[in-house]
């Protein structure tokens, strides 16, 4: 990695070298002389940015950090466990909810052959989350055979979602990509709500930040190869309380249904249009959609309608009655994120509802054998 970065140090330096030096003697104008030398460098910066965009990406190397080192223990897995694999992608509230292993032995107890992969990280916008799911899908040694896709209201609801999380840290400054800085204005010029305030706030920050990521900026610092990073396990589970979920707020949050018709903003659903896409091009055989299950009611609709607008073939919304009841106990990390031991209760209601949904195809005729596969 050093001689790569030595080598791109020494391409900057003589490309400077060359737009900077003096205007040529002659005729020409020294205005023209430096609208000339201007243009050369501004194309020759922007086609040597394109070149490291281009063969990074085609060479594997990623931005390190937290979701480059879950995606090295998913890719490790994955070559690891000949069996097919089910992507769960998300943010936090899958990454505290999704067992991944103890799912996968559910599953793999009735007799499906599918192992069970978390994909998830704290705070990850649909653009980040698309990002990593494509430099997984690049790296990976085949595709999976289905990608459940976590919907919230959260992430719908804000474009700029990533600014929430650290502005101008490399998790941010990655996803605004082409890809993810198209998506992002899509998204603003659309239903997305806000005002002109916090839309001018994240149209500065978007403005700063998609110089740093499409002119490489710091990318080299600390790029790595998928196969190179640490390797992080993606499930997450809590044992204690962030903070305390009062007996009330529970039971009422959990036993609440919204009447009112809830809004499904269509930017989100165009970004999951074109992601269904891409994956099936990858040889996804199932694509579907959930959501982990919060104390907040009009969050549990929210995905609820998702299922409802007949755009995905498969969707499970935690709005059952009796999971809802069975998570009304001391089972919260906070109001949106589950403890271990609600985990395992949603996590056995999830393996039901992904069975009699057809989506994992049929069950094999020994399931004790399946149980035998898993290392």
């Amino acid at each position: 990695m050093l001689a790569i970065k030595l080598i791109f140090a020494g391409l900057v330096l003589l490309l400077a070298a060359f737009v900077l030096r003096r205007p040529p003697k002659g005729g020409a104008s020294r205005l023209g002389a430096f609208i000339r030398s201007t243009s050369a460098f501004i194309v020759g910066l922007a086609f040597t940015a394109a070149a490291i965009g281009y063969g990074t990406n085609k060479s594997g190397i990623v931005r390190d950090g937290p979701y480059a080192q879950i995606a090295a223990h998913a890719l490790q897995t994955i070559e690891e466990d000949p069996a097919p694999y089910i992507l769960f992608v998300g943010a936090s509230y899958s990454r505290n909810a999704i067992d991944d292993k103890s799912l996968s032995r559910r599953l793999q107890a009735r007799g499906y052959h599918q192992r069970v992969i978390t994909f998830a990280l704290e705070g990850a916008s649909l653009q980040e989350r698309d990002l990593r799911l494509r430099q997984l899908l690049r790296a990976a040694p085949r595709a999976p055979d289905t990608v459940f896709l976590e919907v919230s209201m959260r992430f719908d609801s804000n474009p700029a979602y990533g600014f929430e999380v650290a502005k101008f840290s490399e998790r941010v400054i990655g996803q605004f990509d082409p890809r993810g800085t198209l998506w992002t204005l899509r998204g603003f010029m659309g239903d997305a709500p806000g005002g002109v305030v916090p839309l001018a706030k994240s149209a500065i920050l978007l403005g700063l930040h998609v110089p740093l990521n499409w002119f490489n900026v710091g990318f080299f610092n600390e790029a790595t190869q998928l196969h190179s990073a640490p390797k992080m396990a993606s499930y997450d589970p809590q044992t204690k309380p962030r903070r305390d979920v009062s007996d009330h707020d529970r039971n009422t949050g959990l036993a609440h249904v919204p009447t009112e018709p809830t809004r499904v903003f269509a930017w989100g659903e165009t970004f999951r249009a074109n992601q269904r896409d891409m994956l099936a091009a990858a040889g996804v055989r199932q694509i579907a959609y959930y959501f982990p299950p919060v104390i907040d009611a009009g969050e549990r609709a929210y995905i609820q309608a998702v299922c409802e607008s007949g755009a995905a073939h498969v969707c499970i919304a935690p709005t059952d009655p009796e999971m809802l009841a069975a998570l009304d106990a001391p089972v919260w990390f906070d109001e949106e994120h589950l403890l271990a031991p609600g985990a395992a209760i949603y996590g056995q209601w999830l393996a039901g509802e992904m069975m009699t949904s057809g989506v994992l195809g049929q069950p094999e005729t020994h399931p004790k054998l399946a149980l035998r596969r898993e290392p």
